[in-house]
């Protein structure tokens, strides 16, 4: 029987760096009434990330009305996330919907 490969479009490093964690509140919309940021926990549960540890990784959304929309991280605090409005807004996610952050570059056409 041959092998399978999945993932990330060949790409994929064990070493990389990835978190994947749950929003639990979302984040004031502006005056158009987007959403760029969320309120988020690890899971598993562990500490938060360190201030803009994030920054310009990659966030896929995992469930909810956004799955697989992918997102760049403009800002993180230890507990929240906002991304850059480049990629849309966040519009459609809902607490509870589940994501991973990646330190992988979004590759701009």
């Amino acid at each position: 029987m041959g092998s399978v490969h999945a993932g990330h479009d060949g790409e994929y490093d064990p070493a990389l760096k990835r978190y994947p964690g749950m929003i639990t509140a979302l984040g004031a919309p502006d005056a158009a009434g987007n959403v760029y940021s969320f309120e988020a926990k690890r899971l598993p549960e562990a500490p938060g990330y360190a201030v803009d540890e994030l920054r310009g990784w990659r966030l896929t959304i995992l469930a909810g009305k956004l799955f697989s929309k992918v997102f760049e991280v403009q800002a993180n605090s230890a507990s929240s996330i906002t991304v850059t409005a480049r990629d849309g807004p966040l519009n459609g996610v809902a607490v509870k919907d589940v994501f991973v952050v990646e330190d992988i570059r979004i590759e701009r056409q």
